[in-house]
């Protein structure tokens, strides 16, 4: 997360970092590249906050909380096709998302078309630059 904050902080724009302190206790809060924090009592709640706040969702690499905030936008995007609401432009940068996203579309009916997978953070900033929802 420190290194997005950086590169954030570094092209000019806001960073709000959502903490959860009282779950990681091993962490001391925001990084230096955070303008504002806003903590979390919980991880479920920590999510919401961050898909309320968010435009768009830019998913890299990560382990198992990055893999449940993916899940969480492919289903916020799912409702929201369903329903008729406005998605969340989420793209998943790098191959390791390959075999989540076959998992969820073909052998769990999930559709492909709620989370955008591209291999570079370059194709990433492209994609989101011309999703229409992007404020």
């Amino acid at each position: 997360m420190e290194a997005a904050s950086k590169g954030a902080a570094q092209a000019g724009g806001r960073v709000i970092g959502v903490t959860a302190p009282d779950l990681f206790t091993t962490r001391s809060g925001a990084n230096s590249h955070v303008t504002r924090e806003i903590q979390a009592k919980t991880l479920t709640e920590r999510i919401g906050i961050l898909t309320d706040l968010a435009d768009a969702a830019i998913v890299l690499p990560g382990s198992i909380g990055t893999i449940a905030e993916l899940v969480i936008a492919w289903n916020l995007n799912h409702i929201a096709r369903r329903n008729g609401g406005v998605r969340l432009p989420t793209v998943a940068v790098g191959e390791e998302w390959d075999d989540l996203w076959n998992l969820l579309t073909g052998r769990l009916g999930a559709h492909g078309d709620d989370i955008h997978l591209v291999h570079s953070v370059a194709d990433a900033v492209s994609w989101l630059s011309a999703q229409p929802e992007i404020r």
